[in-house]
């Protein structure tokens, strides 16, 4: 089976990729397939983000309605921002 690509950019951007790789398009276009979908599968969701901080920081996720803490916010938002 052989890959074509028909879209101008995409076409470039695989041969440039190649290139930089030292391999061929097809290599190329599949490594950078596979390291997309593993990047995608292994990013946390907001909520995964929010339990392993607040965890982080000693806290429990409130029952809601329940107020946090204005203290809370400033360590949480510079969590965030990977400061």
């Amino acid at each position: 089976m052989t890959l074509s690509i028909r879209n101008p950019e995409a076409d470039a951007l695989a041969k440039r990729l190649a290139k930089l790789e030292n391999t061929t398009v097809t290599a190329a276009v599949i490594g950078a397939l596979k390291e997309a979908i593993a990047a995608r599968t292994r990013r946390e969701s907001a909520t995964e983000a929010a339990r392993r901080i607040i965890a982080k920081h000693g806290l429990k996720i409130a029952k809601p309605g329940s107020s946090v803490p204005q203290s809370a916010y400033h360590d949480l938002d510079h969590d965030l921002v990977g400061d």
